[in-house]
């Protein structure tokens, strides 16, 4: 058994260990934290708090100490289960190590083909995490929180390749509510896996900030989402999102979603079904 069926088995676990009839004390959310250039998504169920990337860090600017942590608090996160980092890039994963000093018992899982990038070493050592207490994820996961299914399929790549190509594909479901996220994984990484799983989902977090590089027509096709996630700052250097990809999202009757324009933007479970909320 792998560490996240692991990790998520204790979870369905403890959920049971409730009894029939047992009702989560507060709502299925899933939040998208405005973190500037970045990204970083809170998903809470079933008294377990799982985040998707932890957001940038710069010189001037740490996502993790400035935005992500004082969300947390705010929304009464005693805990962090599971931090999952989709790829090294420091926009997705800067602001763990102010997220782990905050919450020390946080999981931290990364797919294993990055076990050895050297970036990603030398941040574990400056969070003070030792690479033997990290996750290491093969290609193809399957777990269980609570009434929700978490897949994850990590790509494999070499360490000599764009670590862009290997941002693992995650999507939660419980039946009838759920989401997909893609890192930063471009259009050649979506095309290869749109066939390998299920991706539909109401959710769709847009790849790498709404670049041209990612949300190829057969992805989206394959997702078929009702929302798109464009996770992106204000005035950002690259442009994001780009035009193209704006296009194509509108021309297909997606609901697009801005956290530059919008802020945080977050969903409740209403109605077997993701809500605005």
């Amino acid at each position: 058994m792998s560490a996240l069926k692991w990790i998520c088995g204790l979870v369905v676990l403890g959920g049971i260990g409730f009894g029939a009839g047992w009702v989560w004390p507060k709502p299925t959310r899933l939040t998208f934290l405005s973190v500037g250039q970045g990204d970083c998504a809170v998903f809470q169920h079933a008294g377990t708090t799982i985040l998707i990337d932890a957001g940038p860090k710069t010189p001037t600017f740490d996502a993790g100490a400035k935005i992500v942590v004082p969300s947390l608090r705010e929304m009464g996160v005693d805990g962090v289960d599971l931090i999952l980092l989709s790829h090294p890039d420091i926009d997705h994963v800067g602001g763990a190590g102010s997220i782990l000093k905050a919450y020390p018992d946080a999981k931290v899982a990364v797919s294993a083909c990055f076990r050895q990038n050297e970036q990603l070493l030398g941040l574990l050592r400056d969070w003070g995490r030792s690479p033997d207490n990290v996750l290491w994820l093969a290609p193809e996961l399957i777990g269980q929180v609570g009434e929700f299914k978490i897949r994850i399929d990590c790509p494999q790549t070499f360490p000599d390749e764009e670590t862009n190509d290997g941002s693992m594909l995650v999507r939660i479901e419980d039946g009838r509510a759920s989401a997909v996220f893609s890192g930063d994984a471009p259009a050649k990484i979506e095309q290869a896996f749109d066939r390998v799983a299920d991706w539909k989902s109401e959710i769709m977090k847009a790849g790498h900030h709404g670049s041209r590089s990612a949300k190829s027509e057969e992805w989206i096709e394959s997702v078929h989402p009702e929302y798109a996630i464009l996770s992106c700052g204000i005035n950002n250097e690259y442009h994001h999102p780009h035009k193209e990809v704006v296009d194509r999202l509108q021309a297909d009757h997606v609901k697009i979603c801005r956290t530059d324009k919008e802020g945080d933007i977050s969903f409740v479970l209403r109605n077997g079904r993701f809500e605005r909320g």
